[in-house]
């Protein structure tokens, strides 16, 4: 049996303590006004080799725990003995279901060896979860499922410092603020019964509408009962009840209740406490008012936003323009992670591209159905949304200004002006709701909401054609843009059209037009000076920073570009993936290729820590930011960028100015 070392805790067992937990998650995402006052409540434990902290079917002790050194074994009893189901280490927190519902342990705690706890008592512990989101949420997973959780809700590997890159303890993103409320299903969502619908009635409609429970209701609406899809397996299958008998049987009831604006810590103290997997949301959070919605323990995972899959989903299914937006900020905390554990950037860019594309087809629909309450209706020809720039390319990270237009079908004489006035309109609204996701205006105005962008199939071509046969510098300019569409929603053949209209007039030996894109390419020279320092801006309000945008990635996007065309390099628009192309297209440059890639996703790598650390695009960074590897790094990947530069210019037969 342990005994405590020391329990009211001096000044200096407080820093002590403070110092720890100020290192482990989830006290590393408070701050130390937070922090300090819990850090003098926890009592220090000590438990010797064998000693038990506690029996599987214990009364729960008024304490969370955590482990400070040592090792926790923690084993589940069965038939055949006790077998071992996880082993705590220095951090982890255990025993937060039990102090919190007041439930006997689900399993037992040995010391697995001479070990220290400290033991937060459960009123500090409830208080911190009730007041801040973010602690809550990290507790969030299985905890009401009654799962013998012992990292609870550690989805993520452990950070070492190395991963920290560009970010300082004060650059960590927030989860969220305790302030936040869960979007709950809303009522016409919700599947719903009376009591006298029979089981198979009951279980046909939820399996139509694809749910896991319905609510029971009475004539007024009022909550009454509720039935899982894990009630009908246990309750009916299992004991094998006649599926015609009232619904009434079988729900759990009474219902447990919440108010709409309860907040996510609300959420999870409740559903943790009645160990529940769903909260009925009504009027004032009563029973005896009318239901509002629902939410589950699902439904709180999907506000942690940490799963790509959670996101595109949520973008798909987000019901108001304001909740779009707030989906679209949970993929920042999304790519930070991704960065700090060093995923390969394609793997990223992947990701968000599929986020992103996600958004933008949530935003059409909304402004489409916009439309048609004002009374525009339905589109009068068939259109495609073009995303271009970086987000056209797949390469879109940090939430920059916006690239986009849209083509339609060729109208009749008749249908012309409406088509007209209708996208020009659906643009307009699109890019707004863009702005209001964080993605800002174009400075050149090359978005749909612009009519010079907003047109048909031949009117695209006629651009295309006109930047082709005539390259003067603007023609070279909305080159590097436009030759990048991609289309994203909607009839996306007619993206391909234009793509292929392209590269078919390329062909026609326009050697002129590729050889003034290969100069256009080579206007930026490798970003090092003779000096091998870094070349930054002399002058205006980025004075002494470099421009990673224009010095290294633009140089490298618009070779990728050049070269694609010129081998006639069909549907390939991500940079990286057009030098692993080129790498099967011409022969001898396997090497170059490859290190012109590399160069790329570092580029991208850098240029978004350097825009998280800051809040801006990240394109001018502070030279000084950078530590001795680094830097060195980058000198690496500028070379490579002055080889690939060579290259060209040899290609080319031309000369860097």
């Amino acid at each position: 049996m342990g005994f405590i070392i020391q329990k009211m805790a001096s000044n200096t067992i407080v820093t002590r303590v403070y110092d720890f937990l100020a290192k482990h998650p989830p006290f590393s995402y408070l701050s130390k006004t937070e922090l300090m006052p819990l850090s003098a409540k926890v009592q220090v434990q000590y438990y010797a080799n064998n000693d038990i902290l506690f029996k599987q079917e214990d009364a729960a002790r008024p304490f969370v725990f955590v482990l400070h050194k040592g090792k926790i074994e923690i084993s589940k009893n069965y038939e055949e003995g006790a077998k071992l189901i996880d082993i705590c280490d220095e951090g982890d927190v255990f025993g937060v279901r039990a102090a919190l519902n007041g439930q006997p342990y689900i399993g037992n705690a040995i010391a697995g060896e001479d070990s220290l706890i400290y033991a937060i008592p459960k009123a500090v512990f409830l208080k911190l979860m009730e007041e801040n989101a973010k602690v809550s949420l990290f507790f969030a997973s299985g905890l009401a499922s009654g799962m013998p959780i012992i990292r609870e809700g550690q989805t993520q590997p452990r950070r070492t410092t190395s991963d920290l890159q560009l970010f300082g303890k004060e650059d960590a993103p927030k989860f969220m603020s305790q302030e936040d409320i869960l979007i709950v299903n809303p009522i016409e969502d919700v599947v719903t019964c009376t009591p006298s619908h029979s089981i198979r009635s009951a279980a046909q409609y939820m399996q139509e509408r694809r749910v896991g429970s319905i609510i029971v209701i009475d004539e007024d609406r009022k909550p009454i009962g509720i039935v899982t899809d894990t009630d009908l397996a246990r309750k009916v299958v299992a004991n094998n009840t006649s599926k015609s008998l009232p619904i009434s049987k079988i729900m759990s009831s009474p219902v447990y209740t919440i108010s709409p604006n309860a907040t996510i810590s609300q959420y999870i103290i409740r559903m943790i406490k009645y160990k529940v997997k769903h909260l009925v949301v009504t009027e004032d959070g009563t029973p005896e008012m009318p239901l509002v919605g629902v939410a589950s323990e699902h439904d709180i995972l999907l506000m942690h936003g940490n799963d790509p899959a959670i996101l595109v989903k949520r973008l798909l299914k987000a019901r108001s323009v304001s909740e779009l937006a707030k989906v679209r900020n949970r993929s920042e905390e999304l790519i930070i992670n991704y960065l700090r554990q060093e995923v390969s950037i394609d793997f990223i860019t992947d990701i968000m591209t599929e986020i992103n594309d996600a958004l933008i087809r949530r935003a059409l629909e909304f402004a489409l159905k916009a439309m048609r309450t004002e009374g525009f209706g339905e589109p009068p020809l068939k259109f495609c949304w073009l995303s271009m720039g970086s987000e056209g390319r797949g390469e879109q990270l940090l939430r920059t200004d916006q690239d986009n237009a849209i083509v339609y079908e060729d109208p009749t004489e008749e249908i012309a002006p409406i088509a007209e006035k209708y996208f020009l309109e659906l643009g307009k609204k699109v890019v707004d709701i863009m702005v209001t996701c964080g993605f800002s205006l174009c400075k050149g105005e090359i978005m749909a909401s612009n009519p010079k962008w907003n047109q048909p199939v031949s009117v695209w071509k006629s651009y295309f054609r006109q930047w082709i046969y005539v390259p003067e510098p603007m023609a070279l300019m909305n080159s590097s843009i436009f030759f990048d569409l991609r289309g994203t929603f909607g009839e996306v053949n007619l993206a391909k059209e234009l793509n292929d209209f392209v590269l078919e007039n390329i062909k026609d030996d326009h050697s002129l037009f590729l050889n003034l894109l290969a100069k256009n390419a080579l206007k930026n020279p490798a970003p090092l000076s003779f000096f091998k320092n870094f070349v930054v801006e002399k002058s205006g309000e980025n004075k002494d920073l470099f421009d990673i945008k224009l010095r290294s990635m633009m140089p490298l996007t618009d070779i990728a570009r050049l070269l694609a065309l010129a081998e006639g390099i069909p549907n390939i628009k991500n940079t990286f993936r057009r030098f692993d192309r080129l790498k099967t297209v011409i022969p001898n440059r396997e090497g170059l290729f490859d290190e012109a890639a590399m160069a790329y996703e570092l580029f991208i790598r850098t240029r978004a820590l350097n825009g998280f650390r800051y809040n801006n695009s990240g394109r001018y960074i502070q030279p000084s930011d950078l530590n001795k590897i680094e830097r060195q790094t980058l000198r690496f990947a500028f070379e490579t960028v002055e080889n690939v530069q060579l290259y060209v210019k040899h290609r080319f037969g031309l000369s860097i100015q």
